[in-house]
């Protein structure tokens, strides 16, 4: 049924919204406060959502968790050389920062 698909999808998000992002508790008393960390934790979410569409397949249905230990924990050297930027990383890391350097290279928003 495609009205429960949706639902569904609608739960996990805001599921990682509130254990990925932040959003499960809020830090204060103050009611705008919370507004602006929860306003925080909403674009945090949206911008991981645009980031999702430049990442490897691999990556597309995964959780923030996931990309976080999987990705961004890589550890690399970004080096100047002359004109060029190099990234050092180690060998079994290399065709995936290179997959995703590319896409981040090529991705073209779209413009509404």
């Amino acid at each position: 049924d495609p009205v429960n698909q949706r639902g569904e999808d609608s739960e996990n998000r805001i599921k990682e919204l509130k254990n990925d992002f932040g959003a499960r508790q809020m830090p204060c008393a103050d009611f705008n406060a919370n507004a602006l960390y929860f306003d925080i934790c909403s674009l945090s979410y949206n911008l991981f959502a645009l980031m999702r569409q430049i990442l490897p397949v691999e990556f597309a249905n995964k959780r923030a968790k996931y990309v976080r230990n999987r990705l961004y924990a890589i550890a690399a050297k970004v080096l100047q050389h002359g004109r060029q930027v190099i990234v050092k990383c180690q060998a079994q890391y290399y065709d995936l920062l290179t997959q995703v350097l590319n896409n981040i290279k090529a991705f073209k928003p779209l413009l509404s």
